[in-house]
């Protein structure tokens, strides 16, 4: 039996493509659920990242939004300054600690993407291990 329409299979899918733009032009989803909400944000964001617009994504997310636009930022940030990369992954592995927010999938997902780039392989299979969405 199906279950409901996935209203993010074609932003999700230009993502893993690497159509980044594509990602970002079809973004605009209407009735979304909360979650989704999310969820799309954090891909459109990640795809303008793809594209080196860091700056853009540390502008528009702001300290109110949600855990997962908060990693994500984090990334736009760690990717951005080079030289400020210890407070970067001093913060992540604050949130990571945090028991009411340590287990967010896409905050995972980051802190996978940042410890690779750090090439930490064992910090980064510890947070993307239990899997739980396509990406982990």
């Amino acid at each position: 039996m199906a279950g409901s329409p996935d209203h993010l299979f074609n932003l999700r899918n230009n993502f893993y493509l690497g159509s980044y733009q594509a990602a970002i032009n079809n973004s605009d989803l209407p009735n979304l659920s909360p979650d989704d909400a999310v969820e799309r944000d954090s891909l459109v964001y990640r795809s303008y990242i793809a594209l080196g617009s860091y700056q853009l994504v540390i502008n528009e997310i702001d300290s109110s939004a949600a855990t997962p636009l908060q990693a994500v930022k984090l990334l736009a940030l760690y990717l951005s300054n080079p030289h400020d990369k210890e407070s970067t992954i001093s913060s992540l592995k604050e949130w990571l600690a945090d028991p009411a927010i340590g287990n967010n999938p896409i905050l995972r997902l980051i802190a996978g993407i940042i410890f690779t780039h750090e090439e930490d392989y064992n910090e980064a299979l510890k947070h993307t291990n239990a899997g739980g969405t396509m990406e982990l």
